[in-house]
């Protein structure tokens, strides 16, 4: 459930089709966002889940569509 929700928020803000969002998927090489791209995708991502992923000190900056739902999963308390 958790998947489909973040795919078709990358999907969506970065319009592409929800089928080309995989876990291994780059944002910057794969789909050629930048920096901010990424940070309205874990602004929106942030919004419905009602998490914190990250703060504008951390820095963190997930460079894979996996690597963020892994930090989505984490926070959510469903990482094994």
């Amino acid at each position: 459930m958790e998947w489909e929700k973040i795919r078709n928020i990358v999907s969506e803000m970065l319009e592409i089709r929800p089928e080309d969002v995989h876990m291994d998927s780059s944002f910057f090489e794969d789909f050629g966002a930048d920096s901010l791209d990424v940070y309205r995708i874990i602004t929106a991502i942030e919004d419905v889940f009602s998490v914190e992923i990250s703060d504008l000190t951390s820095g963190y900056m997930p460079q894979t569509v996996g690597a963020l739902y892994n930090r989505v999963s984490e926070l959510l308390g469903l990482s094994s």
